[in-house]
């Protein structure tokens, strides 16, 4: 019985990762080269396309993980306890993947303004700017800790996040030469990948 659900939980994290970065593929063909053509602002910077390799590098390695791994025909506690930490914190991914594409339909890859685009602010862009982005740090986090593997856990500290951190910022950059206050005061408002703990102060009125 341990075994049999040592394995579902492998497989849960590794479907959820690999479906991640195959969807990723799928819009950046289906949708963000399309996207890119009739943009009003498409920068170019290194910055703009450091998180790129992320995607087929987890699809990979989650890939080659999922093969090479050999489940234990009874699974210590701790193992267990470690497999189904690492399914919660997928399945939370899944969950905040979800809401952020419910309230984001025709989100694409790549930082770009179209004509008619606004802020979104709604669903899990209420809290947080970058909802997709700590999607990508909590599936990577969700391999690391379900395969016990070293190396996906050096690759998310040293490259994941600082990536998502530069592209983040690159982004916001884009936001706010096109939104300018409105886009300020949303940034005021709301964390960068997770929620704020509290609330900030008010910004202060002109004299």
């Amino acid at each position: 019985m341990e075994s049999h659900l040592y394995s579902i939980g492998i497989g849960v994290i590794a479907l959820i990762a690999l479906g991640r970065a195959a969807l990723v593929l799928y819009i950046f063909f289906g949708r963000s080269l399309s996207y890119r053509k009739r943009a009003v602002a498409t920068p170019a910077a290194w910055t703009d396309f450091v998180a790129y390799p992320e995607p087929p590098l987890l699809f990979a390695l989650t890939l080659f993980l999922w093969i090479t791994h050999e489940n234990p025909a009874q699974p210590a506690t701790l193992e267990l306890t470690r497999v189904f930490v690492g399914v919660a914190v997928a399945l939370t991914a899944l969950a905040l993947l979800l809401w952020s594409v419910r309230a984001f339909p025709t989100v694409a890859v790549g930082h770009y303004v179209l004509p008619d685009q606004e802020i979104v602010t709604n669903g899990a862009y209420a809290y947080v700017r970058h909802p997709i982005y700590a999607v990508v740090i909590l599936i990577w986090v969700s391999v690391a800790i379900g395969f016990a593997s070293l190396v996906a856990g050096l690759i998310t500290v040293g490259y994941v996040i600082p990536a998502h951190v530069i592209y983040s910022r690159s982004e916001e950059k884009m936001m706010l030469e096109h939104f300018g206050d409105a886009y300020r005061a949303y940034r005021r408002n709301t964390g960068a990948f997770f929620p704020r703990l509290r609330k900030p102060a008010p910004a202060a009125s002109a004299p």
